[in-house]
């Protein structure tokens, strides 16, 4: 499970900030909205504002390359090879200093803190630890070509250290040589989930997957009928050879090897219903409805395995109660392990029965360009407030001032002379 995740001098993000699944003493939806653990008591979603270009997509941008970094470094790159980071460009302290990413997370009860430090030319700095109670023990620490290997906590790590190039992580090393708690900590990463909104997912094919699978065939069939009341079934079909539907009706492709077809009720002239007419997924149902197929593998895995979402603009081409209804599927008191973390323009979740105050975080700009990241529980806020009203009213920040353009050219032609109306989005 995720604990925190803190990122310094990346992209937008010039000094550190952090993402805490952390808890506070808040009284709201507990016995919904927080997960009992060895780590304490922990959330199980996190929504994040801001403005267009705030910096939201940043901070999952920070997250998915530490993910890819430690599971590829030491196999998926050449020692000559830059490290793909991307330092803060708006200050020139900053452009030559180190991207620094820090995660914090639950495995096999155990909780660790990883980190490292990089240029492009190298690892500069990275460390393991684990914590137990109050105290945390340091695994290993690398400065640059120096290492200390705890040799009782971390025995694979021992003379693995001449191995490892200066652009590639000791970790990544380790667990390419079979060390049993690096391997474990990739396939903790493995299990965290990044989905794009300019992705339609169907190149993954996790919908598809569980579908050819009995267990989840009706769950995945009645989930999709919740986006299309008028959805009667769903059908998969592989085209090894010409396929005949259930509606008697023979299909075969050339080009695809796999498709969905969906089925809705044929009516006659008199408005009774004769029959079946298919559809296919992806060709002539709605670009919302295709989404939501795609994601909801992602959502099924997660919910029965307990792994981590991360996913950028969540409620893009979904209608905001399908949109709440999500949420609302990783806050139930079903879900025992999942974490689900998202960017959203959509405040109609901003309310005090679908988040509480320490699940909604805030991207927001200064004028030097600089993304900084805070929850609306550090607000003197109480939960009966309307969030809503308040944030789209400027009382948390992280909203922009903008102009009507239009307006301003169409009135600049008419009188001759320039306005500048502000509204806040």
């Amino acid at each position: 499970m995720l604990i925190s995740f803190s990122v310094k001098n990346f992209k937008s993000f010039k000094d550190r900030v952090t993402l805490d699944m952390q808890a506070t003493s808040l009284s709201d939806l507990r016995d919904t909205h927080l997960i009992e653990s060895e780590a304490g008591i922990l959330l199980k979603s996190a929504a994040i504002y801001g403005k267009n270009a705030a910096g939201k997509s940043k901070l999952l941008e920070a997250m998915q390359f530490m993910k890819e970094f430690v599971i590829g470094s030491s196999k998926d790159s050449q020692s000559n090879e830059p490290i793909q980071v991307d330092p803060f460009r708006l200050n020139t302290e900053t452009k030559a200093q180190p991207c620094g990413f820090d995660i914090e997370f639950l495995l096999d009860g155990v909780r660790y803190r990883y980190g490292f430090e990089a240029t492009e030319e190298r690892v500069e700095r990275e460390y393991l630890q684990q914590r137990k109670v109050a105290k945390e023990y340091p695994l290993f620490l690398r400065i640059r070509d120096e290492f200390e290997v705890d040799k009782k906590r971390f025995p694979e790590g021992l003379g693995k250290e001449p191995w490892t190039r200066k652009n590639a992580l000791f970790l990544s090393l380790a667990a390419q040589l079979n060390g049993e708690l690096s391997q474990k900590i990739i396939g903790w990463f493995n299990k965290m989930v990044f989905v794009h909104h300019v992705c339609d997912c169907e190149e993954s094919g996790i919908t598809e997957e569980l579908f050819e699978n009995k267990k989840y065939e009706a769950l995945i069939v009645k989930m999709m009928q919740a986006v299309d009341v008028d959805m009667e079934d769903i059908e998969l079909v592989r085209f090894e050879e010409p396929k005949t539907l259930k509606t008697g009706k023979k299909i075969e492709s050339d080009e695809e090897t796999i498709e969905i077809r969906t089925f809705h009720k044929l009516y006659d002239q008199h408005g009774n219903s004769v029959g079946l007419e298919d559809f296919n997924l992806y060709r002539d149902e709605s670009a919302g409805t295709n989404r939501y197929f795609n994601l909801v593998g992602y959502f099924i895995k997660a919910l029965e395995e307990g792994g981590v979402i991360v996913m950028d603009e969540m409620d893009a081409r979904l209608h905001t109660l399908l949109a709440l209804s999500i949420v609302w599927q990783f806050n139930s008191v079903t879900n025992n392990r999942a974490q689900f973390v998202f960017t959203t323009h959509d405040t109609h979740l901003m309310k005090a029965d679908v988040l509480r105050r320490d699940q909604v975080y805030f991207v927001e700009k200064d004028r030097f360009g600089a993304s900084s990241l805070y929850t609306l529980a550090a607000f003197n806020v109480r939960k009966d407030h309307n969030y809503e009203k308040n944030y789209l009213g400027g009382r948390y920040g992280a909203i922009g001032q903008i102009y009507n353009v239009f307006h301003e050219i169409t009135n600049s032609s008419r009188n001759g002379k320039k306005e500048k109306p502000e509204a806040q989005i």
